[in-house]
C-alpha cells in the first residue's frame, strides 16, 4: 500500500481548506501552492479531480478560489485517498491471473484484511480530526533540555 504523490499534495491542499474554512473565503490555488510547496499546475489538476469527487467547491474571479464543498468533519482522509488513488487495497495491482495458483490465491484473505483494516483507520479520520491534532500539536509545550 503506497500514498501516491497527487494523494499527498490533495491531503495537504484540503488541510489549508479545512484550516481556513472557518472563514469562509475561497482559497486561490497559488496561495496553496506557495504555503505547501506544491508545483501549481500539477495542484491545478488535483484540485479538478477533488472538485469532480464532489469535495472541493470553486469559483472564479476576483473573489474566486477554491473551498470544501463540505464541512472539514464530513471529509475522511480515505475518502480522499480513494478520490485519487482508487481502492487502498494492497493487491488491487495484481492481476488476477497471478492469483490463480493455489499459493498466490491462499493469500487473498490476508490482502482482503489489510484492506479492511486500513479502511478502518483512514475512513475513521476526518479532514477536522486532522487539524486539531496538529493545533494541539502545535500548542505542546517542549520541557526537554
Amino acid at each position: 500500500m503506497k500514498i501516491s504523490q497527487k494523494t499527498d499534495y490533495a491531503l495537504r491542499a484540503l488541510y489549508v481548506l479545512a484550516q481556513l474554512q472557518p472563514s469562509g473565503g475561497a482559497v486561490r490555488t497559488a496561495e496553496i501552492a506557495k504555503r505547501e510547496k506544491i508545483p501549481q499546475k500539477f495542484l491545478e489538476a488535483i484540485l479538478v479531480e477533488l472538485r469532480r469527487a464532489g469535495l472541493v467547491q470553486s469559483q472564479r474571479g476576483a473573489e474566486g478560489g477554491h473551498r470544501l464543498a463540505r464541512t472539514a468533519s464530513e471529509i475522511s482522509v480515505g475518502e480522499i485517498w480513494r478520490a485519487l488513488d482508487g481502492p487502498l487495497s494492497p493487491a488491487a495491482d495484481l492481476a488476477d491471473d497471478k492469483r490463480k495458483g493455489p499459493a498466490g490465491g491462499a493469500f487473498r484473505f490476508v490482502w482482503d484484511e489489510v484492506e479492511a483494516a486500513a479502511s478502518r483507520v483512514v475512513d475513521g479520520i476526518t479532514l477536522a480530526d486532522v487539524v486539531r491534532r496538529a493545533e494541539t500539536q502545535r500548542g505542546a509545550l517542549d520541557f526537554s533540555i
